[in-house]
């Protein structure tokens, strides 16, 4: 049984017959010559990088070091630079019947979040709208995918129930855009912002404890294969002119050509999709980030090459609120003595 998860770690705490899951894994060489390990270890609450040093090849089953595979180990949680990671000295294989405990996993409950996504879907006043998405949620096998998957493989919203929550995240952001923009067609940026990036149900796939892509994914990519998904779907359903500005949405919404979009969002539900896309991919690193760095020592985690930027902690102000709260919380207590 675990002991630990990812998010328990602390500088300098030493974990003994602990388990994880090998999300990736490479054997590099250091200046000196010597061979190493690096991997990317993951729990459901997270993942954290590791090394194995060359003088640790003695306790490591190193064949057991592959992407998928969960392992139990000895290691000493160190801080590298304001980023936590392991220094494992020894490594063995366990039994994988428990999946679940090595997957990284949304922190809401699931079913309540497809509760809400079927309040938005039934929320469409369009009945052409409104049935061309039930020809998608209709489909158990789509739902169980489309309720399970990961995000993206890596940078944001990477894990279990992921894309389900990026969505509903950016269908709360255009809901809040209603009262000031009357002008928008709230059912077509709806109906583009759930199936935005539908095309990464073909795109990507679980394998064991590890997103991999696809033969599709890695020739097409989740933009055409979302593309042609909903050109199917929108068949004897859709009008033409619904189809059109739902079909603009999917290959629009990474922004910019040089994101891999092929136009550019020119419909005011376009760019309500690509920037509620945008808006919550980018909160969601920057949480990651903090959260890979709460236990680190310093102000600031380490650079991240995504955001381009170390982040700022804000522990004083955390402190400072904390503080306030308490003060509150005694002012309360003394007026009511």
């Amino acid at each position: 049984m675990k002991q630990f998860y990812v998010t328990d770690l602390k500088h300098g705490l030493q974990l003994n017959n602990e388990t994880f899951a090998i999300k990736d894994a490479t054997r590099q060489t250091t200046k000196a010559g010597k061979p190493f390990f690096r991997l990317t270890l993951q729990d459901k609450t997270g993942s954290i990088g590791a090394q194995i040093w060359s003088d640790s090849f003695a306790s490591v089953d190193t064949k057991t070091i592959s992407s998928g595979r969960v392992v139990m180990i000895d290691a000493m949680v160190e801080d590298y630079k304001g980023t936590l990671q392991l220094n494992i000295s020894k490594l063995s294989a366990v039994d994988e019947t428990a999946l679940e405990e090595f997957v990284e996993a949304s922190d809401f409950d699931l079913d309540d979040l497809w509760k809400q996504l079927r309040e938005h879907i039934d929320s469409i006043q369009k009945p052409n709208i409104k049935k061309f998405l039930e020809k998608f949620f209709g489909d158990q096998d789509f739902c169980v995918r489309f309720k399970t998957a990961p995000a993206a493989e890596e940078i944001h919203h990477s894990f279990r129930g992921g894309l389900l929550e990026h969505v509903l995240e950016m269908l709360a952001i255009i809901d809040s855009f209603k009262k000031f923009y009357p002008e928008a067609d709230y059912d077509i940026a709806k109906a583009g912002a759930i199936l935005h990036d539908v095309g990464k149900l073909e795109e990507m796939k679980v394998e064991g404890t590890v997103v991999q892509r696809t033969k599709a994914g890695s020739l097409l990519g989740h933009i055409p294969l979302g593309f042609e998904m909903v050109s199917r779907y929108a068949d004897n359903v859709l009008s033409l002119e619904e189809a059109l500005n739902i079909k603009h949405i999917i290959l629009s919404h990474h922004g910019q050509l040089e994101y891999g979009s092929p136009v550019k969002p020119a419909t005011i539900e376009a760019i309500m999709v690509s920037e509620a896309d945008d808006t919550s991919s980018k909160v969601r690193i920057f949480q990651k980030v903090l959260r890979r760095a709460s236990s680190a020592d310093g102000e600031f985690t380490e650079y991240d090459r995504i955001l381009g930027t170390k982040v700022y902690k804000n522990t004083t102000l955390k402190s400072e609120a904390t503080s306030l709260d308490d003060s509150e919380l005694a002012h309360e207590q003394s007026s009511f003595a």
